[in-house]
């Protein structure tokens, strides 16, 4: 920000007569201003440094100060203005009463959608109704959609969007809303029709709305709250404007594909797509003419159109995985410009635009949501290019900005608030649930914060707090080129020097907190109450933390497994993604299956081998699996075949390798990935993962083509109840431990050892709770160059793990997120240990609570089934009724879904059986049945588990 004189920035935003930089940069053709912050001033350099400058020390997650509130995506809030929390949930998106008293937004937590109401001048939450909430019955559907409400022009009326219903409340003189509102279902044969965007036509008579699952503009007679007819638009629209006579409509989507398209699905609409990524291709608005009920014309904008608003005849276009705005001049239906809002210079992916404001016809405010932060813009017309003038920091992943003309000031809605610090409970179920010792990542906070508009010479200062907010303040100084042939280091200081390190293994496990699992290791920031799976269990990976580090202070960035290996993949979730929260109303994009969940410049393995990397991957982000869709091998067949390849058991095999393949939408990903190594199916064993894997790792190793990244899931760790298909919980989570274990094993004890890295973590850290933050999860780095014997308590988080990787492997970070991270430098030492690790057996046998051995009709097979201990006479009937909710889960066969149970359940159960059925879950009075559970009947698809 270049501040020529101390003119207030409040009245030249009101006045027009902004101060503007002369120096500027070219962006996709639009000249956006250089940006200098504070005395750091960016240079030359094609590498990309590191060191002890940046980082966030040894802080853990939530910590406040004077320095802001510390999160687990490597990023600190410190917003400007005052804050709102919200304690029970997101905040999806908002909309402020026509006459600015009152701001109604949508609001989710834990599978449950509902409307919050707050006093917009106060800051004041006056009303939350809707599922869950207080005493107020199930309204519609239970869920929300991404954008919404939306208010009548008169204020008297509130819409609200739901998966498949749009519910019409009255509001009454104080703000509030009538609790039992008028609602319009909609949803036909191919399923719910998601209600998004909305807007009302000139005489009032009509709601236009976006359907995003139906590809059409709604039509609906306020008069008799029906819909009147469907206008065919784009793909997966998602909000509606009226300019000039004319309906206007973002298409997340695309345009509709033709037959010489390459497509990948969307919410089962094919969407035009890269060759490469499976991402999509395509942005449009849609012109559609209301009196003729047709779309009339078909503007190209940049990928996944979202937000609109409307200035004049102009319109402007938030591109929110293309990180742009787009500006459409109405009456000529033209794109006049298209703009990068990334503020980082050298980095235009990731920044993820989302909302558009402006303050007083020369000044537009772009949410920039992954950034926490609004940029701000000088605006001189639709030709004229815009420019950029600073930041203005908010709280976590802002969704929406607006000024209150009523105050004058800004409101900003913040979807994440200031992270999962609501009240410490077991998974947040609603504002009256039980207090207990733990976090967990569904805890979330959701804030607004409200501000005057800064002064210019505040700008400057504010653009400031945004780069440390965000780790940046180091990218900005002048690096040395990288020396290849400077001496090889473990974790090279710059990118391109060479490292020890040419084999790097990332394994990635399923949805346990660190507390879980190791809170009984004796040392470190460890709580012995809430483990669940401890030495006994997992005696594999309490080796592993004793021998090599302890990481105590580690963080997994995503809520739950849609998000979790988008954040290992793409160093990112976009913003696609993050507004899904409301339902995951398109998909469950978790392991990818869904075009518009994927960052546009691909995934990590793309990166690698853009590098000159080779790659090897096995079931990490492999979404398909062809298996009958009757009679599939069971747990036990499946166990069978690797005791036949462990030599443990005569043959022969019930399975052939590859019989059942694995595969992706990802084209990429294809040709790297192993199709005999199963995808996510609780019905198949980590062993059974590990004998395929061990038999490609041999091949490659004796052929001397060991691939340099080796992505690994070992997934079973996320336990499938106890119906008796497969083994109990504990046995599951002992079961991928003994996998971890066998895989350290043979790489240690291989020729490749001696160059080789193993990073061991969960996608995400959903299914459990931990006494520092739900967040934080297990880490295992294992390798010659590994220090040992530590407790690391250095912040950390998956994103620094990405970081380490692609120092190592000389790969180009992604976007700005990973390029900010610290690379894991303090858990490395560059002088060889070359032990190698044997693995620990099992101390839970792997069949412990395996019942059904073999399917109808096939053929025998010799898995024992272990005895399932007595339970205590008290617990007998809850212990049937609880089989009786897994045999209804889908967590093996054709319909195998990561996350696709209520996860208030499957906790519980896995509490349960760890300990005994004798001990109550955290914060519970008794041992409760699977309909006891509070939010037991809430939506499961969207939940985690």
């Amino acid at each position: 920000m270049k501040v020529r004189d101390q003119r207030k920035m409040r009245t030249s935003l009101r006045t027009g007569q902004s101060s503007r930089s002369r120096s500027g940069r070219k962006v996709r053709g639009t000249t956006v201003a250089a940006i200098a912050v504070g005395a750091l001033v960016l240079t030359a350099g094609a590498a990309t440094a590191v060191g002890a400058a940046g980082g966030f020390g040894r802080s853990t997650v939530g910590t406040t100060d004077a320095r802001g509130v510390l999160l687990p995506s490597n990023q600190r809030v410190k917003p400007l203005g005052e804050r709102t929390l919200v304690s029970n949930g997101r905040l999806l998106s908002s909309v402020l009463s026509p006459d600015g008293r009152h701001l109604a937004a949508l609001s989710y937590e834990h599978g449950t959608g509902f409307l919050t109401v707050f006093d917009a001048e106060a800051g004041k939450i006056l009303q939350q109704i809707g599922t869950g909430v207080g005493a107020d019955a199930r309204l519609g559907d239970g869920t929300v959609a991404a954008d919404g409400p939306y208010y009548s022009a008169d204020g008297r009326t509130l819409w609200m969007s739901q998966t498949s219903d749009l519910l019409r409340f009255d509001v009454n003189a104080d703000g509030t809303v009538a609790a039992a509102p008028v609602k319009i279902t909609l949803i036909n044969a191919a399923g719910p029709e998601l209600p998004s965007g909305m807007t009302e036509s000139v005489d009032h008579r009509t709601l236009y709305v976006a359907l995003n699952g139906a590809n059409t503009l709604g039509v609906i007679d306020i008069a008799t709250n029906t819909v009147t007819r469907q206008i065919a638009v784009g793909n997966a629209p998602r909000q509606v404007a009226l300019v000039g006579g004319k309906l206007f409509v973002s298409n997340e989507g695309g345009r509709v594909a033709t037959a010489n398209d390459f497509t990948n699905l969307s919410d089962n609409t094919p969407v035009v797509a890269d060759k490469v990524t499976g991402a999509a291709t395509s942005g449009t608005v849609s012109v559609v003419d209301p009196a003729a009920g047709t779309q009339i014309a078909s503007i190209k904008v940049g990928l996944q159109p979202t937000a609109l608003k409307v200035s004049g005849s102009t319109l402007f276009v938030a591109n929110s995985n293309g990180d742009s705005v787009s500006i459409i001049d109405t009456a000529k239906r033209t794109v006049t410009q298209t703009f990068n809002v990334a503020p980082l210079p050298g980095s235009t992916v990731g920044s993820n635009p989302n909302a558009i404001e402006m303050t007083d016809g020369k000044h537009l405010l772009v949410s920039i949501g992954r950034d926490n932060a609004l940029a701000v813009y000088g605006y001189n017309g639709p030709s004229a290019p815009v420019q950029y003038e600073g930041l203005i920091p908010t709280d976590w992943y802002p969704v929406n900005v607006q000024v209150d003309h009523a105050t004058g000031k800004i409101i900003v809605t913040n979807d994440k608030g200031i992270g999962a610090r609501g009240p410490q409970t077991s998974i947040s179920e609603g504002p009256d649930a039980n207090v207990v010792t733990g976090h967990n990542t569904y805890n979330d906070t959701g804030s607004l914060t409200r501000f005057a508009v800064p002064t210019e010479a505040d700008l400057a200062g504010l653009t400031h707090q945004v780069f440390v907010n965000n780790d940046w303040q180091k990218l900005l100084q002048n690096t040395p080129l990288a020396q290849a042939q400077a001496r090889p280091v473990a974790i090279p200081a710059t990118l391109g020097a060479p490292s020890t390190i040419k084999h790097v293994f990332l394994i990635v496990k399923e949805n346990r907190t660190y507390d879980q699992v190791l809170g009984d290791i004796g040392k470190g920031n460890s709580d012995p109450s809430l483990t669940q799976f401890g030495g006994s269990v997992t005696p594999n990976q309490h080796v592993l933390a004793n021998r090599y580090g302890l990481f105590d202070n580690f963080y997994d960035e995503g809520t739950l497994s849609a998000d979790g290996h988008n954040w290992l993949m793409q160093a990112d979730a976009n913003d696609y993604i993050e507004k899904e929260f409301g339902a995951f109303y398109r998909s469950y994009p978790a392991q990818g299956g869904d075009a518009l969940a994927y960052q546009r410049n691909g995934f990590l393995w793309n990166a690698a081998q853009k590098a000159g990397n080779t790659v090897a991957a096995f079931g990490e982000y492999a979404n398909f699996q062809t298996l009958p869709a009757t009679g599939a091998p069971t747990w036990a067949d499946w166990y069978q075949a690797s005791q036949v390849k462990e030599g443990k058991v005569p043959g022969p095999s019930p399975i052939a390798d590859g019989q059942y393949p694995t595969y992706s939408d990802i084209p990429s990903l294809n040709k790297v990935l192993d199709p005999a190594y199963p995808k996510f199916n609780t019905d198949i064993p980590d062993q059974y993962r590990v004998d395929i894997w061990q038999q490609n790792f041999a091949k490659a190793e004796q052929a001397g083509k060991l691939a340099n990244l080796n992505l690994l899931w070992l997934p079973d760790d996320h336990t499938a109840g106890i119906s008796g298909k497969d083994p109990y919980p504990t046995a599951q989570v002992a079961d991928n431990d003994l996998a971890v274990g066998r895989i350290v094993d043979t790489i240690s004890h291989s020729k490749d050892w001696k160059d080789s890295a193993i990073f061991v973590l969960e996608d995400d850290s959903q299914a459990g709770t931990d006494h520092i933050d739900g967040h934080r999860a297990p880490l295992y780095i294992v390798s010659p160059y590994a220090k040992t014997n530590v407790v690391n308590s250095t912040y950390y988080s998956q994103l620094n793990v990405v970081k380490t990787i692609e120092q190592i492997l000389a790969i180009a970070p992604m976007n700005q997120e990973d390029r900010a991270a610290e690379p894991m430098t303090d858990a490395f030492t560059n002088t060889a240990n070359l032990k190698p690790f044997t693995a620990v057996p099992n101390q839970i046998p792997l069949t412990y609570g395996l019942q059904v051995t073999t399917p109808s009709g096939a053929k025998a097979n010799a898995v024992t089934p272990q005895a399932v201990p007595s339970v205590p006479a008290a617990a007998g009937a809850l212990v049937a009724q609880w089989q009786i909710w897994s045999n209804h889960q889908n967590f093996g066969g054709i319909k195998a879904t990561e996350d696709a149970s209520n996860p208030a359940l499957l906790n519980r159960l896995d509490w349960y059986t760890a300990t005994g059925w004798v001990k109550p879950y955290p914060g519970d009075k008794s041992i409760l049945g699977p309909y006891q559970v509070p939010g037991w009947d809430r939506p499961a698809a969207e939940l985690g588990g």
